[in-house]
């Protein structure tokens, strides 16, 4: 009997392990499950709130295509509701999309054809989604109607946008204008530009073989990369400051060129503009003095300071085609480099609306806003469905230094090279510029970044006409016809 229970207690032992073992392996199974399904979750979450817009709105998405089929593409409007993109059907019912202002928007508002471009990509899935309520979708579908698409209002404002153009005339180049305390883009044009409503495979073929050189195609004001001449003077005097508390005492003689030999740098037209200060070397623009002060600068805080406002990296502008601003120095870099970049030249390049977020952040005592297009998101009523509100992007300088540029700003139109702002029935400043750039051409990319204020209103400008001469003959008039326009 003794054997018999000795022989049982063996076997229950072993029939508890064995199940205490299946226990441990079915518990490890359920949390791995539970662990693979909170991780799904999140994953989910983490796209709706993040991914979501930027999938769903790629162009490769291929809910788009199939959403085209029972939608109809919402339109796009200026801010005060002028259309700028709509579809028409014709009595057989086919759609075509309809520009009514030509090229003027063609590369901010894009196009539909021949891939989609601007603001038709970017905000394509947003415009092929209705805000129709339910049943009356359902009863579309059933009928084979298609439902009316969400329409866009952008944050374009017509008028500038067109004086902008008039403007720019006949020259190559770009024209961004900005509201610097919300971050709204209320002009964006490029030239030359081309008409949406007419892109037959025959002009489209002319347009992509580009034989003139034009690049209409691209949007100058975002993926155009220029030098930006004295415009970075702005960047060399906030590190200046910064790295010199006694900036203020800052004394220079001018006798019209800087260096020896190849090295040599000269003022612009050969100008000497004898005995000046910071604020007279910024606003007569002297390449020598500043050619000095960036030569005594620690280059890494000088590089950290232009990426601070997104120089290597691209401006927090959303899924907009870009290029990105480049500055190259590193501490190992030749004096002449460095010389060369102080005034804007060398390897620095820029965009024309990176070009305008320094004068942004200062005219907004430090606090850059993000840019933005969308303002809102509206169904086929006109009721609201989604509002955009500005976010700041980053404070990438102090009140004080504000104050400074601010001071230099207003110098150059009051005494420098921005005059013909000044007077005016707003207050104005900026920086000119002439880029030098290498195609055998003796004329430079004339430059204008400024802004001008009266009351509550504000406005910011970054001008670049390409190949055309001063910053002062050819940049500021613009600036001058867009600040009389918004006032």
């Amino acid at each position: 009997m003794k054997e018999k229970r000795s022989a049982g207690t063996k076997q229950e032992k072993k029939q508890k392990k064995a199940g205490k073992k299946m226990n441990r392996e079915m518990a490890l199974i359920t949390y791995l499950v539970l662990a693979l399904f909170f991780v799904m979750a999140g994953y989910i979450v983490f796209f709706v709130f993040h991914d979501a817009d930027k999938v769903l709105g790629s162009p490769q998405n291929k809910r788009q295509e199939l959403l085209a089929k029972r939608v109809t593409r919402g339109s796009v409007l200026a801010d005060d509701g002028e259309v700028l993109a709509k579809t028409v059907k014709d009595d057989e019912g086919k759609e075509t999309r309809v520009y009514p202002y030509g090229g003027l928007f063609a590369h901010v508002v894009g196009r539909t054809s021949h891939s989609a471009t601007g603001l038709e990509s970017a905000e394509g899935y947003t415009m092929l989604t209705s805000g129709i309520n339910l049943i009356s979708g359902m009863m579309n579908e059933i009928r084979g109607k298609k439902n009316p698409g969400n329409n866009i209002v952008t944050t374009l404002n017509l008028n500038l946008s067109q004086v902008a153009s008039d403007a720019l005339g006949s020259r190559k180049g770009a024209v961004v204008a900005l509201d610097p305390e919300t971050g709204k883009i209320l002009a964006m044009v490029s030239k030359p530009t081309y008409d949406p409503n007419e892109l037959t495979d025959a002009r489209w073929k002319q347009l992509t073989a580009d034989l003139d050189d034009d690049s209409a195609l691209l949007n100058r004001a975002t993926q155009g990369v220029y030098p930006p001449g004295s415009t970075f003077k702005l960047y060399t005097a906030l590190e200046y400051m910064r790295e010199d508390e006694d900036f203020r005492s800052f004394s220079y003689k001018c006798t019209g060129s800087i260096g020896t030999g190849d090295d040599r740098i000269r003022c612009y037209g050969g100008e000497i503009h004898g005995k000046v200060s910071l604020s007279t070397a910024f606003a007569e623009s002297c390449n020598a003095a500043f050619c000095q002060i960036g030569s005594k600068l620690n280059v890494n805080k000088w590089k950290s300071t232009c990426e601070s406002l997104y120089y290597n990296k691209r401006v927090p502008l959303s899924r907009l085609e870009q290029n990105i601003s480049k500055f190259k120095l590193t501490n190992k870099s030749e004096k002449g480099d460095v010389m060369q970049a102080s005034i804007g030249q060398g390897d620095t390049v820029v965009t024309p609306l990176q070009n305008a977020l320094l004068v942004c952040a200062a005219v907004n005592q430090g606090v850059l806003m993000k840019p933005y297009l969308v303002d809102h998101v509206e169904d086929f009523q006109g009721k609201v469905v989604k509002s955009y509100e500005p976010e700041v992007a980053a404070t990438p300088i102090t009140e004080e230094e504000s104050e400074e540029l601010i001071k230099l700003m207003r110098a150059t139109v009051k005494s420098g090279t921005a005059t013909a702002l000044y007077p005016g029935s707003f207050k104005a400043g900026g920086k000119t510029g002439s880029a030098e750039f290498q195609n055998g051409s003796k004329d430079s990319h004339a430059w204008f970044v400024g802004y001008a204020e009266k009351g509550e209103k504000k406005i910011v400008v970054s001008i670049v006409v390409e190949a055309a001469g001063t910053g002062s003959a050819y940049a500021v008039p613009i600036a001058r016809k867009m600040f009389d326009a918004f006032f």
